[in-house]
């Protein structure tokens, strides 16, 4: 009895965990970063540190697949044994259950914060200035529009400038996102369990 408790206490716990949101804060001003969150945790994830450069190490000779069979060689039994049609249809089911299971995570997504800024310079040439500042602004507008259609945000703000004394084209973007774990391992065992039947075919 005392074993089933410890289960089941970690099991409730594990579920606590997968509660938890984990966010993304993603940001670019020079450059892009990206930041994961979870809980009291903050990983940074760009950029990346970069690495010294120096000799490659020798790289150690590639082994033969199981059964000395390469993913084409897989396709290729795959399609002879199922057909042609068969094996579309196969395919067909997993894309769209691929497709239902990330618009189920989609509506799960949070974008709890969004804030961008452009400034388009437009020193050089005032009209050229004043024609592609429109061409942007109207681009701008309609994209984040449609994003925030999707993905409602209360804290966000757009704005589109023109500077005629700037040669100089800024951004200034950052914007938070949360999913709760539990929605990602759920259409991602979804995803794994429409794909079985694709996965036998190509054995």
């Amino acid at each position: 009895m005392l074993v089933l408790y410890i289960i089941g206490g970690v099991l409730a716990f594990l579920f606590l965990l997968a509660l938890i949101p984990v966010r993304l804060e993603l940001a670019f001003r020079e450059g892009f970063s990206l930041v994961v969150g979870y809980a009291f945790l903050r990983i940074p994830v760009l950029p990346g540190k970069g690495k010294p450069e120096g000799p490659k190490p020798p790289q150690p000779p590639k082994e033969e697949k199981e059964g000395g069979l390469t993913p084409v060689d897989r396709l290729k039994r795959a399609l002879k044994r199922e057909g042609f049609w068969g094996f579309l249809h196969a395919l067909a089911d997993f894309a769209g259950e691929a497709a239902k299971a990330s618009g189920r995570m989609l509506r799960h997504l949070k974008l709890k914060k969004f804030d961008l800024y452009l400034q388009v310079g437009g020193g050089a040439d005032a009209a050229e200035g004043a024609v592609r500042y429109g061409q942007i602004a109207a681009g701008v507008y309609s994209a984040c529009g449609g994003l925030f259609t999707l993905l409602p945000c209360k804290e966000k703000g757009v704005s589109v400038g023109l500077d005629y004394s700037s040669l100089e084209n800024i951004v200034d973007f950052s914007a938070c996102l949360s999913l709760r774990p539990l929605f990602a391992l759920k259409a991602g065992a979804s995803v794994l369990w429409h794909a079985l039947p694709l996965l036998k075919k190509l054995r």
